[in-house]
C-alpha cells in the first residue's frame, strides 16, 4: 500500500473510533484527550524501544571488541589449541562433505573434470617482485646434449639433445585413440582448438584429412598417462620417479605462432614428434631486461629442456605445410 492509502485508511479509522466513542456517550473534547494522550504514550514506547537498541548495540560492539583485543593477545595459544583438538574432525567433515556433495555431482557431472586441475583460473597479470633472475642471465646459448643422464640436480639452463623417440603422425595418434577410444572419451574428452573453444576428440579423428588448426590436448590422469607411454616414452632425462601426470599433445597444421602451455612443474620439455618448427625461447616477464633470447630449429626426435619459470617457449609462423605433432611434459 501507498503512504496516500494508508493515511486514508488511519483517517477512516480513527472516524469509526470516534462514531462507536460518540455511540457510549464519549463527547469531542473526551475523545480528543484520549487521543492525544495515546499517541504521547505511543512516542514515549517509540523513545524507550530506541533507547534500548540503541544500549544493546553499545554493549554488543563493546564485548566484540574485547573479543578481538582478548584473541589478538592470545593467538598462539588459541591457534595451539584450536589445531590440537580439530585434527579427529578433520576426516569425518570430509566424509560428510563428499556425501553431500554427491546429489551436486550427479547434477553436475562436468564438474567432475576439475578434479585433477592444478590451477582452475590463471591470473594472466600475475608477476613475481624482485625475482631473482640469475639462473637465466648466465645462459649465453642453448647447448646441444649428447648420451645424457636423467637430472637428479636442478638443472636450470635450457638444453637440446635428440632422443629415441620414433616419429609420430596423426594417423599413429588417431590409432592410438581409436583402440583406447573409451578410456580417451572418459578421461580426456577436451580438445583445446586455436586457443579459442573446446572439441571432442571425435571430432578431430573422425575426418579422413586433419583440418587446418591448432589442436592443444590435455592429459591430467593416470590411466591416459599409461596408454600414451606406449607410444611416447619417459625422455632419458627424466627420473624414474618425478614426471608429472600432466601431458599436453600439440598438433599444429595451421603453421601459426603460437604459445606452448604452462606446465604443472615448472622443469619442462618440449619432444618433437612429428616435423620441424623454429621455438622462440623468451625470458619470464620479470626477466626480459637481464636474460637473452634464443632462438633454435627443433627437429623430429629432439627435446627441449628448459625452466619455465625463467624461459617461455613459442613456436613460430612457418611457409611449410608440414604437420608439427610435439609432446609437453614436466618434473617436479
Amino acid at each position: 500500500m501507498t503512504n496516500k492509502e494508508l493515511l486514508q485508511e488511519y483517517s477512516e479509522s480513527i472516524k469509526r473510533l470516534k462514531k462507536e466513542s460518540a455511540d457510549i456517550g464519549i463527547n469531542d473534547d473526551e475523545f480528543r484527550k484520549m487521543y492525544f494522550d495515546s499517541l504521547n504514550d505511543l512516542d514515549e514506547n517509540l523513545q524507550l524501544n530506541r533507547r534500548q537498541i540503541f544500549f544493546k548495540k553499545y554493549i554488543f560492539l563493546i564485548i566484540f571488541v574485547i573479543i578481538i583485543l582478548f584473541a589478538t593477545y592470545n593467538f598462539k595459544s588459541i591457534y595451539s589449541y584450536i589445531i590440537c583438538n580439530i585434527q579427529e574432525y578433520i576426516y569425518p567433515g570430509l566424509r560428510l562433505l563428499r556425501k553431500i556433495s554427491i546429489p551436486f555431482l550427479s547434477l553436475f557431472p562436468a564438474v567432475t573434470d576439475l578434479y585433477q586441475e592444478t590451477c582452475l583460473i590463471q591470473n594472466p597479470f600475475f608477476t613475481v617482485v624482485d625475482m631473482d633472475c640469475w639462473p637465466c642471465s648466465t645462459v649465453n646459448n642453448i647447448g646441444e646434449f649428447f648420451n645424457p643422464q636423467p637430472i637428479h640436480k636442478q638443472q636450470t639452463a635450457p638444453f637440446i639433445y635428440k632422443t629415441d623417440q620414433p616419429q609420430i603422425d596423426v594417423n599413429k595418434l588417431k590409432t592410438l585413440y581409436l583402440k583406447n577410444k573409451d578410456i580417451f572419451n572418459k578421461e580426456s574428452s577436451k580438445v583445446l582448438t586455436n586457443n579459442k573453444y573446446y572439441e571432442t576428440p571425435e571430432d578431430i579423428f573422425d575426418s579422413d584429412i586433419l583440418k587446418e588448426n591448432l589442436y592443444i590436448w590435455k592429459f591430467n590422469n593416470f590411466n591416459v598417462a599409461r596408454i600414451l607411454r606406449q607410444i611416447i616414452e619417459r625422455p632419458k632425462i627424466v627420473p624414474k620417479f618425478g614426471q608429472s601426470t600432466e601431458r599436453f599433445i600439440i598438433i599444429d597444421s595451421k603453421h601459426e605462432t603460437f604459445h606452448i602451455p604452462d606446465t604443472e612443474c615448472n622443469f619442462a620439455f618440449l619432444l618433437v614428434l612429428s616435423g620441424t618448427r623454429i621455438i622462440n625461447l623468451q625470458p619470464a616477464e620479470e626477466c626480459k631486461h637481464q636474460c637473452k633470447s634464443f632462438k633454435m630449429e627443433l627437429k623430429k626426435s629432439y627435446l627441449l629442456w628448459y625452466n619455465w619459470w625463467y624461459w617461455r617457449p613459442s613456436v613460430q609462423l612457418t611457409r611449410g605445410n608440414e604437420t608439427f605433432i610435439a609432446h609437453v611434459g614436466s618434473y617436479c
